[in-house]
């Protein structure tokens, strides 16, 4: 209806109007032939008309109120219009959806519950289809699987180590999903992904696009022990990744193999106090993402003599540029002794993973970075009593008594007499050249001796012992070294005598 007009006039679709309600009727020129309009609007203020049609696939204007007709336009040729709306400041167009979407289910062992679900897509192409041999409403060569006409698809899955999926497919979204993309973009038609989704489904680690200007779509996947992704697939594309592919007449098989991300740190921290600063020698986390493909702890065969290793399954770390020695590696935490180094202050960490590297984070080298370790997801000290080396002193195990002799864990405390270089394994027991101060409950009690472990690398032991005056129940316990201290809010359990 164009209510621009007085009486409105009605329109019987693009085949007749009426100006008295219907008495009458005066036939129009069809703008599609025989089609038939799938949506026709009028502008309510002018009565310029607007109609599209399926065969077609034209959006068509007429000022004459359907005596004559002229395109738009409209640059979307593969796309049926279902509603026109005319508005004082634009035109829209409602398109049929031809979305489709990959989807990722996982389930219980036992199949009887759906532990997580997601789609991964983006939205339909509108792209317009230019003509070719196959015909021009077909968005294909005719040698390309007729999959490569889905908006999105999932061709092949694989785990990593780390328990990541890995999904790979095609797309012709021009907004697909990316995280740290080696090709950030829609490079024509339809493009291969790759995407690296968390094991319990609440992240996307890592998506890619990989293609070329015609269609190419990825046909399967598989990953080795050290997290190396390698995709098969099939290309058109005379520019597939970037490169210069002779097609011949056909497609082309490719194989790409690619690391899923580079690394990337979002803090380096003391291992002990999981707080900034850190010192040479002293033991350091490192968080992030894609950080390693494996997760495990260093063992004997990673060592040469007495050397401590420098990676672990290609994850290897500099600070300030000086290689550090890795013990710990998996996909979101590195735990590595810092590297013997005069420097002090703020510092580059980089993380280098099957030789991609992550951008530079930066930590606070420090002369002393004092830190106790922490009995595990508590805020209590690791303690341990001698002569028995029992665990005391958190609710999980005994209590610290008054009078106990005590052995503090901890790391950063400084340097040695004789000097240990970090890297290798401590012989004998090695004294701090400064004697840390040691409060347990506000009272400063007696520091047996502060010498790094035997048989380990930047560990600590701060033996102290607990005067009989010692304040009972859950007590702060922190020392001090050069007037630096230890962290804030650490606790230790003592009870009666």
């Amino acid at each position: 209806m164009d209510t621009s007009t007085n009486p409105a006039t009605i329109y019987a679709g693009t085949s007749a109007r009426s100006n008295n309600a219907g008495m009458t009727w005066t036939p129009l020129t069809a703008p599609f032939g025989t089609a038939t309009a799938t949506a026709i609007a009028a502008d309510p203020r002018s009565g310029t008309l607007y109609a599209a049609a399926v065969a077609s696939n034209s959006l068509e204007v007429s000022s004459d109120r359907g005596q004559t007709w002229s395109a738009t336009g409209w640059p979307y040729a593969n796309s049926t219009i279902t509603a026109i709306t005319p508005t004082p400041a634009a035109l829209y167009a409602t398109v049929q959806n031809t979305q489709t979407s990959a989807f990722v289910v996982k389930l219980s062992p036992d199949g009887s519950s759906v532990l997580y679900s997601t789609l991964l897509g983006g939205h339909p192409s509108l792209a317009t289809v230019n003509p070719n041999e196959c015909g021009p409403s077909i968005p294909l060569e005719c040698w390309d699987p007729s999959i490569f006409s889905s908006q999105n698809y999932a061709s092949g899955m694989a785990l990593d180590p780390a328990g990541n999926i890995v999904v790979v497919g095609g797309t012709r979204s021009a907004d697909f999903p990316t995280a740290n993309p080696a090709q950030p973009a829609n490079a024509g038609g339809a493009d291969a992904f790759v995407s690296v989704i968390s094991p319990d489904g609440s992240q996307l680690k890592y998506s890619t696009y990989l293609g070329g200007s015609k269609n190419d779509g990825a046909a399967a996947v598989a990953v080795d022990s050290q997290g190396n992704v390698t995709v098969v697939g099939e290309t058109s594309s005379p520019d597939f990744l970037g490169a210069t592919v002779p097609q011949g007449q056909y497609a082309t098989g490719f194989v790409v193999k690619a690391v899923a991300g580079r690394p990337a740190i979002t803090a380096v921290l003391s291992a002990a106090s999981f707080q900034p600063g850190i010192e040479a020698g002293s033991w350091v986390m490192i968080q992030g993402a894609n950080l390693a493909g494996t997760t495990r702890t260093w063992n004997a065969s990673d060592f040469v003599g007495n050397n401590l290793p420098l990676s672990l399954d290609g994850v290897s770390v500099t600070i300030d540029g000086k290689p550090a020695f890795v013990e710990y590696i998996s996909a979101t935490q590195i735990n590595v002794q810092a590297p013997t180094d005069s420097a002090i202050g703020t510092v580059n960490v980089v993380v280098t993973y099957n030789g991609a590297a992550s951008a530079p984070a930066t930590a606070q080298l420090q002369a002393v970075a004092p830190a106790f370790f922490m009995a595990p997801g508590t805020n209590y000290a690791l303690a341990s009593r001698l002569p028995d080396w029992a665990l005391v002193g958190n609710p999980s195990t005994a209590p610290a008594k008054p009078g106990d002799t005590l052995v503090l864990w901890g790391t950063g405390f400084g340097a040695t007499n004789p000097a240990v270089p970090a890297g290798t394994v401590v012989s004998g027991a090695p004294a701090t050249v400064a004697t840390p101060t040691v409060t347990v409950g506000g009272l400063s009690v007696p520091v047996v001796s502060s010498v790094l472990t035997t048989g380990t690398a930047g560990l600590y032991q701060v033996t102290v012992q607990l005067p009989v005056n010692v304040p009972t129940g859950t007590v702060a316990v922190q020392a001090s070294v050069g007037g630096v201290p230890t962290q804030a809010g650490l606790r230790l359990f003592v009870g009666v005598q």
